[in-house]
């Protein structure tokens, strides 16, 4: 048989033609568990599972539309082909909700067992530190994720060493990987927090990140850990269990990393503002000895004013005192010398009395001499020599 050879073009026609002319599809309803829920420009963009397949949906004007990720649901519509894309969707007239979905209640119930046991308390958070030189990242050797945060890495601190444990992160297999690589990190010395990162993806993807295993191999870490999955608005449990959850692995780099460049400028500027407070200090201290110098030189100068003037006054008073003492004893000097001076032999010699001498010796008494002795009289104004011619005893 001949084989057709079309183009993309007139095949994805030819495809979409035939859906279409199928009555059975243009209404007709399904249902699964939402997931990879987002809404766009006021429509609302989400995919049906089951354990065996998936289906992309689409609802226009989904502005009350209230369902989540992990709501089981019922749509109805009709299937759609759109030739450029070459995709499929379910396009959603009407939906009604089923409840929660299997998957999702059993991540519920798994993360309401591991919250009562106390994993995800704040308490035990470890704090990320600010200055890390050694950073572990456990992801996936190749992507956007793993240049992403060498990007900003890089940017921000050249010096700071990258340690990539690879890991699959979807999958058969990335629950055992990831948590070979915190075990790993944990075994080292040098490493000061662990990353762990992938990019968005469906909440099956990211099912590795959230099972038991990985939540109690977080917490038994020494090491603080930073947990970078998925998107902004998707939460694992792996996020739960960690010290810091962030939004994206850029964000992660952002956090774990320090600016080399802003650090050393702030340590610049405190250097300068310490250097300046020094400087202001030492310029006080340096003023307040000034003044107190000049209060001490003030107050000296003061005391040895009124020093010198006592010293003064007391030389003064011992001069008037030393004047009044000696005129005192010059008075009764002279008193005693004018006593002394009438006592003198001289003064008594005035009064008319002589002093006897006979060979050189004073005659006190008539029994000393003799009749015919020479006796030498002494007066006040001279001597007169005389010879003994009688003498008398008195009676």
């Amino acid at each position: 048989m001949k084989t057709l050879t079309l183009s993309i073009l007139q095949f994805n026609t030819f495809v979409k033609n035939i859906l279409d002319a199928e009555e059975f599809l243009s209404n007709i309803g399904v249902y699964g568990e939402v997931t990879n829920f987002k809404v766009s420009a006021g429509n609302a963009y989400f995919e049906l599972k089951d354990s065996n397949a998936m289906l992309s949906c689409v609802k226009f004007g989904a502005e009350e539309l209230d369902i989540k990720n992990g709501d089981l649901i019922t749509v109805f519509g009709k299937v759609n082909f759109y030739i450029k894309s070459g995709r499929l969707n379910f396009v959603v007239s009407k939906v009604s909700s089923s409840g929660i979905g299997d998957l999702y209640k059993n991540y519920i119930e798994l993360k309401n067992r591991l919250e009562r046991e106390g994993l995800f308390r704040e308490e035990i958070k470890k704090p990320i530190p600010r200055f890390s030189k050694r950073i572990g990242v456990v992801t996936s050797e190749t992507g956007a994720v793993i240049r992403d945060i060498i990007n900003v890495t890089r940017k921000k601190n050249q010096y700071t060493d990258l340690i990539v444990f690879p890991s699959k992160v979807q999958g058969v297999g990335a629950e055992d990987d990831i948590c070979e690589g915190i075990k790993y990190f944990n075994t080292r010395d040098d490493i000061d927090v662990i990353i762990i990162a992938r990019g968005g993806g469906s909440f099956e993807d990211l099912s590795p990140f959230n099972t038991e295993k990985i939540v109690r191999e977080i917490y038994e870490s020494r090491l603080p850990i930073i947990s970078a999955v998925g998107h902004e608005t998707d939460f694992s449990l792996c996020d739960f269990a960690a010290d810091l959850r962030v939004p994206t692995p850029s964000v992660a780099a952002e956090v774990a990393v320090f600016d080399f460049e802003q650090e050393a400028e702030n340590i610049l500027q405190n250097a300068d503002m310490i250097f300046k407070i020094v400087q202001r200090n030492l310029l006080d201290k340096k003023q307040s000895l000034t003044r107190m110098s000049n209060a001490i030189s003030n107050n000296l100068n003061v005391q040895l004013i009124k020093s010198k003037n006592l010293v003064q006054n007391i030389t003064q008073q011992i001069g008037f005192l030393m004047t009044n003492i000696l005129s005192n004893k010059k008075s009764n000097l002279n008193t005693l010398t004018a006593q002394i001076s009438k006592m003198s032999p001289l003064e008594i010699l005035r009064s008319g009395y002589a002093v006897v001498e006979s060979g050189g010796s004073r005659v006190v008494s008539v029994k000393n001499i003799e009749i015919g002795d020479k006796i030498d009289i002494n007066l006040s104004d001279g001597v007169i020599q005389a010879n003994v011619t009688n003498k008398g005893e008195k009676l």
